[in-house]
């Protein structure tokens, strides 16, 4: 009896023994199968067939503009020890895909969409992402059942398979992650972009205004954002995200939506002042060389300048009278006051200009959603 226990304590003890170095061994694979080494290598591989495809564009200034973005956004991540390369190709349509390695390339093209650093800085911190997270092997793991260590031996043996290969290039040219993969890069995207200063809204004013030029301009080339089936859904979960982190979603931050601009021109001893929004003059005043009126303007551009928005509802824009005074706000800030004897030139009253102004801001407003159909707290009719 005592002999068969002592035979089952041995055997619990082996089969525990096993148990422990089968974990062990598990863990060791699991932790070893992302190997950085050969993904540069395969990177190095891959771009230079790319290269070989596409001309690659020295511009010096935009070139060290996406290193300076692009190197600042890796550094505050938490994966260390990959080379990132930036570059920029010839390629028709506004584009940006990394392949595995570090390597992010954009196109020529998409810095006449872009609209600041910030939207530039986003694009290059989700292609970041797709490579801190390893996207593009994982994806290919999951299309064609290999392990990621195997696909990275096929791939860089001298004739690679056709089939992996091609699964991997239409991964990273065309995008075409799951969602649970674009989800995650959006996410890491938008830590990068906070951890660095950049404004994360700028990633979404740029895919709202790619997706809205896919809807009314389909014959503009957008690259992959014109094939990608689920852009609109993409901007959604990016504006929910940047809400709960509690972002302000000002798109005025990152773009020159609603650009307020002052003009002045001179006539025998008369400065005519003219207030844009955009191309459309708001307000216009009348008023001797010297007059105070002169700075009240400056003023005033500066105050419309900080509360636009393109939210704005109608009901957030007021003109009060008192008296021969009358005051233009938006919300509870004052954009300017004016008295009938400033306006006096234009032979009308201060409410009358004033007037004028609140319905020449809700004409630009107007045609602003139009062209541009954010979903926004409230429409602006009245």
């Amino acid at each position: 009896m005592r002999k068969n226990r002592k035979l089952i304590n041995k055997l619990i003890s082996v089969i525990i023994f096993l148990l422990m170095a089968f974990l062990l061994v598990s863990f060791n694979s699991f932790s070893t199968e992302r190997d950085l080494n050969k993904e540069q290598k395969l990177g190095k591989k891959l771009s230079e067939d790319i290269e070989k495809n596409y001309e690659v564009v020295e511009n010096p200034q935009k070139n060290l503009l996406i290193r300076q973005i692009g190197n600042k956004l890796a550094k505050v991540s938490e994966f260390k020890g990959m080379n990132y390369h930036f570059k920029i190709l010839k390629v028709e349509g506004p584009n940006a895909f990394s392949i595995p390695g570090g390597y992010i390339y954009v196109t020529y093209d998409l810095f006449d969409y872009i609209q600041s650093d910030d939207e530039l800085a986003g694009i290059l911190a989700h292609e970041i992402a797709h490579v801190i997270h390893n996207h593009a092997l994982k994806q290919t793991r999951d299309n064609t059942k290999f392990t990621l260590l195997t696909i990275l031996a096929v791939l860089l043996t001298g004739e690679p398979d056709v089939g992996v290969l091609g699964k991997l290039t239409t991964i990273t040219f065309l995008n075409q992650y799951s969602r649970k993969y674009e989800e995650e890069a959006d996410l890491t995207a938008t830590d990068l972009l906070i951890k660095t200063g950049y404004n994360p809204v700028g990633f979404l004013t740029f895919l709202e205004r790619l997706y809205a030029r896919e809807m009314f301009k389909p014959e503009v080339n957008l690259g992959i954002f014109q094939t990608h089936p689920e852009t609109e859904d993409r901007i959604n979960y990016v504006k929910d995200m940047l809400i709960k982190k509690g972002i302000d979603i000002d798109r005025r931050a990152t773009t020159d939506y609603l650009k307020v601009d002052i003009k002045y021109t001179y006539e025998e001893s008369f400065c005519n002042t003219a207030i844009y929004i955009d191309n459309t003059t708001t307000l216009n005043l009348r008023f001797p060389i010297g007059h105070e009126l002169y700075q009240k303007t400056i003023e005033t551009a500066k105050n419309l300048d900080k509360f636009l928005s393109i939210d704005l509802a109608p009901y957030e824009i007021n003109v009060l009278v008192e008296g021969t005074a009358t005051t233009l706000s938006i919300g509870n800030n004052k954009i300017i006051s004016l008295d009938d004897s400033e306006t006096i030139y234009l032979k009308k009253t201060a409410e009358e200009v004033l007037q004028e102004t609140k319905n020449k801001i809700k004409q630009v407003l107007w045609e602003f959603r139009l062209k541009f159909p954010f979903d926004v707290k409230e429409g602006l009719e009245d």
